[in-house]
C-alpha cells in the first residue's frame, strides 16, 4: 500500500521539496540583503498608489507590481514623510522621496522590505509550478521536474525573484499569458478567451516591456484561424473580449492607483493618458540610452550584443551546456514530438523578447531579459526523453550541478557569475549595476564595521542615507590620499562619478571585499605612504 502511494505521488512529493527548498533560499537570502536601489522607489510609489491614491511617482512603470509591493508594505505600518507630497517634482524627486520614506520617517527599513518582498517570492514559486506544468504537459512528468529544478535553482531567478521590483512579475505573467494562449488555441471557448484576456491585462500592467506579448498574441490568433477555421462571429466576439477587457483592466487599476490625482482630470481619459505617458517615458529613455558598463568599457547607447554576453556570463555552466545540447538535438538530431504551435510558443516569444532587447539601448542587467529563462528551461526539459545513453548519464549530473551551484552561491545571487566570467570575483571585470552591485550589501557592511570597531569610513556608495540609518559615521572619499578606512561600491568602481576622484584609491589592491559588492581599503592599518 505504501509503495503504491509512493509510486502515485512521488512526482508531487519531489516537486514539493523543490519548491520548499527554493522558497527557503529566497526567504533567507532576501532577509540578508538590504533594500536595493530600485526597490526603494518601487515600494514607496506602490505604497502611495494603494494607500493614498497618488500616482505622481514612478509613473514610468505600470502600477500592478508596485501596488503589490505597497499593499504588503502596509504590514510594517510605515510612516509617510512629513514633507508634503505636493512639494516634490513627480519624476526627478522620486529618489529623494524614497530616501525620506525609508530612512527619515522613523520607519523600520528591514521590516518594510521584508513584507514588500513576500508577494514576489510567491510569484516566483508560482513561476516554478507553471514551468513544471508546461514541461510536464509537453514532455512528461520527469521533464516537468527537470524544468522546475532548473527554475527553482537558477541563481538569476532567485536573485530577482525575491526583490520588490517589476522583473519577476513580468516574467511570470508573460509566461502565464503564453500558457493561456495555448489553452485558448486548443479549446477556443469563451471561458478560455476570458482567461487569456486577463493574462494579457496582467502582463501589460506589470511592466511596459510586457507589450512584447502583443505580437505573440496576434500571431497566435493568425495561427488559430489558419489551422482551425473557427466560426467567424464567435472568433470576432472572442477577439473583442481579448481587446476590451485589458483596456478595462488598465483603466480600473490606473483609476485606483491615481484616485487622488483625479481632481483636475477626466476619469475616463486620465488612466489611458497615464499609460501612454509611462510608455513614452520608457521609449524616450531607450532612445537617450543608459550609461552601461561591459568588459571594461562604458557606453550610453550600449551594444547590440550586450544581452547575449550577459547570458554567457550569468547563466550557470549546466544551463549553458543543457541549452546547447537541446538546440543541437532539436535542429540536428531528433525534434520533440509536439505540434507546431507548441514549438512556436516555446521558441518564438523568448527570441522576440531577446531581439527587441538587443536593439534597445537600456543595457542594465539580466533582469531585463529574465523572461527568457523559463522558456529555456521548458525547452531543455525535452532532453529527458532523448534515448542517447551518454545524454541520459550527463543530464542528471548537470541537473545536480545546477542545484549545488545555486546552494553554494547563497545568499549572493545578484552578484552571481559563472566560471566563464571568472566566477563571482571576476564579475566586476565584465558587468555592473543590477548584475553585480545594486546596494544590496549594506547590512553586511554594517556588520563588518561593527565587528572591526571602525569609527569612521570614507565612502563612495549609492548614497549615505543607509549608512546613517545603520549608525555608520561616514564622509565622502577625499580627492587626496587619507589614512582611514575607504569603502567603495563595486558599481562606482567601474562607473566613476564626477564628484568623486577615486583614482588614487584604485592604485592599491583592496584589503577586503564584501560579497563582491563592497571593496574596502584599510589605509588606517597600512598608511598610504607605507604601501
Amino acid at each position: 500500500m505504501i509503495l503504491n502511494f509512493l509510486k502515485k505521488y512521488w512526482i508531487a512529493g519531489v516537486l514539493g521539496i523543490i519548491i520548499l527548498v527554493s522558497f527557503l533560499l529566497m526567504f533567507f537570502s532576501a532577509k540578508s540583503d538590504s533594500v536595493t536601489n530600485d526597490e526603494k522607489v518601487h515600494i514607496t510609489a506602490g505604497y502611495l498608489h494603494v494607500w493614498k491614491g497618488n500616482y505622481l511617482f514612478n509613473s514610468e512603470h505600470p502600477p500592478l507590481l508596485n501596488d503589490l509591493a505597497g499593499l504588503f508594505a502596509k504590514l510594517a505600518r510605515p510612516n509617510l514623510p512629513e514633507k508634503p507630497l505636493s512639494s516634490f517634482n513627480s519624476g526627478a524627486d522620486q529618489w529623494e522621496l524614497a530616501d525620506l520614506f525609508f530612512y527619515n520617517s522613523g520607519n523600520n527599513v528591514d521590516k518594510i522590505v521584508f513584507f514588500a518582498r513576500l508577494p514576489f517570492i510567491f510569484l516566483t514559486l508560482g513561476l516554478i509550478y507553471l514551468v513544471f506544468l508546461w514541461a510536464k504537459t509537453l514532455f512528461g512528468a520527469k521533464a516537468g521536474l527537470v524544468a522546475a529544478t532548473l527554475t527553482a535553482f537558477s541563481p538569476n531567478i532567485l536573485a530577482h525573484g525575491r526583490l520588490a521590483t517589476t522583473d519577476i512579475g513580468v516574467t511570470f505573467f508573460f509566461l502565464l499569458t503564453c500558457w493561456l494562449l495555448r489553452k485558448y488555441y486548443l479549446k477556443s471557448t469563451w471561458q478560455n478567451a476570458l482567461w487569456l484576456s486577463l493574462g494579457i491585462s496582467f502582463v501589460l500592467l506589470a511592466k511596459f516591456s510586457g507589450v512584447i506579448i502583443l505580437p505573440v498574441i496576434f500571431l497566435g490568433l493568425i495561427f488559430l484561424w489558419i489551422n482551425k477555421r473557427p466560426k467567424l462571429l464567435l472568433f470576432l466576439g472572442q477577439i473583442f473580449i481579448l481587446i476590451i477587457l485589458p483596456i478595462m483592466m488598465i483603466w480600473a487599476l490606473y483609476i485606483f492607483s491615481s484616485r487622488e490625482n483625479l481632481i483636475n482630470s477626466s476619469a475616463l481619459i486620465m488612466p489611458f493618458k497615464q499609460f501612454v505617458i509611462g510608455l513614452k517615458t520608457i521609449i524616450n529613455h531607450n532612445s537617450q540610452g543608459h550609461l552601461t558598463y561591459l568588459n571594461g568599457k562604458l557606453s550610453n547607447q550600449g551594444w547590440w550584443y550586450y544581452f547575449p554576453l550577459v547570458l554567457w556570463y550569468k547563466m550557470t555552466l549546466p544551463e549553458l551546456t543543457l541549452l546547447s545540447f537541446s538546440i543541437a538535438t532539436f535542429f540536428l538530431i531528433e525534434k520533440p514530438r509536439i505540434n507546431s504551435f507548441d514549438e512556436f510558443l516555446i521558441i518564438f516569444p523568448p527570441l522576440l523578447f531577446l531581439a527587441v532587447s538587443m536593439i534597445g539601448h537600456i543595457d542594465i542587467g539580466i533582469r531585463h531579459i529574465l523572461v527568457l529563462l523559463p522558456f529555456f528551461y521548458i525547452f531543455i526539459s525535452y532532453l529527458v526523453n532523448n534515448q542517447d545513453r551518454s545524454l541520459k548519464l550527463i543530464l542528471p549530473i548537470l541537473i545536480s550541478a545546477q542545484v549545488i551551484i545555486c546552494i553554494l552561491a547563497f545568499p549572493n545571487y545578484i552578484a552571481y557569475f559563472n566560471q566563464i566570467a571568472g566566477g563571482a570575483k571576476g564579475g566586476i571585470k565584465h558587468l555592473s549595476d543590477s548584475n553585480l552591485d545594486w546596494d544590496q550589501n549594506m547590512k553586511r557592511f554594517k556588520k563588518y564595521v561593527q565587528e572591526n570597531k571602525i569609527e569612521k569610513v570614507y565612502e563612495d556608495f549609492y548614497n549615505g542615507n543607509s549608512l546613517t540609518y545603520y549608525g555608520i559615521n561616514y564622509d565622502d572619499v577625499p580627492k587626496k590620499p587619507i589614512n582611514g578606512v575607504v569603502a567603495i561600491s563595486a558599481q562606482w568602481l567601474v562607473v566613476s562619478r564626477d564628484r568623486f576622484d577615486i583614482g588614487w584609491v584604485k592604485k592599491y589592491p583592496p584589503d577586503e571585499i564584501i560579497s563582491n559588492g563592497i571593496y574596502i581599503w584599510r589605509f588606517d592599518l597600512k598608511p598610504v605612504e607605507l604601501r
